[in-house]
């Protein structure tokens, strides 16, 4: 059985190779590659590598081989310096006001597919991009700050994660990749855990409360039998003597349904 991340790498591929425009292609491919300049390649598992190949073959020149060795699927003679100046290009001309975001989600499904992953919702909420080099760290940056994301950074000797914890979130970012069956299942599996948590919180609060009036009625009936048993039994009032039987009789009363039993009634 496939992963969780793995599907969604799948889905993605799928949906970039629906994809006819040009530019979003070139920004899926500038998230996608890595290594140098000429020949780029990207690190994919066996299980994903016939599916990228055949989405490569799609967005592609025709003219351009596809190399594939191990984990490694490599463009040789491709350059992809020159991809990266027009998404820069095309990055500055980009503004609030403007609805240039295909370019930008195409952008995050590429870095999805080389460098993204996501946790199984059943287990918890987590969404991750582990990246390497100044440039495509830069790069994601800006996109995020277009598109209003936040996100996490933890940083080592390796790598620069950026990640996500908040269910809303990684909801709201599975809308942008396109990913809108994911994302429909992802809010109704946080609704429902929503509701189950609130139902938890009533059930302890009525459990504790119910366990409160247990231990208080159970420690007032142990003084009253301890007072029963005094061989001076001047110290009873008629009244306090009443309520002392009517609290025997009904153990498990709270204060004010013990009050309403009394005729007239007690407030």
């Amino acid at each position: 059985m496939l992963e969780y991340s793995m599907r969604i790498r799948r889905e993605l591929l799928h949906l970039i190779a629906l994809n006819g425009l040009q530019c979003c292609r070139q920004s899926f491919l500038v998230s996608l590659l890595q290594g140098p300049r000429i020949c780029p390649f990207v690190k994919a598992r066996r299980m994903l590598q016939r599916r990228l190949v055949k989405c490569l073959q799609i967005i592609l020149p025709g003219d351009q081989s596809i190399s594939v060795q191990g984990a490694r699927v490599s463009l040789p003679g491709y350059d992809q310096l020159v991809l990266r100046e027009k998404f820069v290009d095309r990055m500055g001309r980009f503004s609030d006001t403007m609805s240039a975001k295909h370019c930008l989600s195409a952008f995050l499904q590429g870095l999805f597919v080389s460098h993204g992953y996501i946790q199984n919702p059943d287990r918890g909420y987590h969404l991750e991009f582990r990246l390497r080099g100044r440039w495509l760290t830069a790069a994601f940056k800006k996109v995020a700050a277009h598109l209003r994301l936040r996100f996490c950074v933890y940083k080592n000797k390796r790598y620069c994660s950026f990640y996500m914890k908040s269910g809303r979130r990684i909801t709201a970012l599975l809308n942008l990749l396109g990913l809108f069956d994911r994302s429909l299942e992802f809010a109704d599996l946080r609704a429902t855990r929503s509701l189950l948590s609130m139902v938890n919180r009533q059930v302890n609060s009525e459990t504790a409360n119910i366990n409160r009036l247990i231990t208080a009625a159970e420690s007032s009936i142990s003084h009253i039998r301890e007072l029963l048993e005094y061989e001076d039994q001047e110290i009873w009032t008629e009244s306090l003597h009443q309520l002392a039987q009517i609290r025997m009789k009904f153990p498990h009363d709270s204060i004010e349904a013990l009050g309403k039993r009394f005729n007239p009634p007690l407030t």
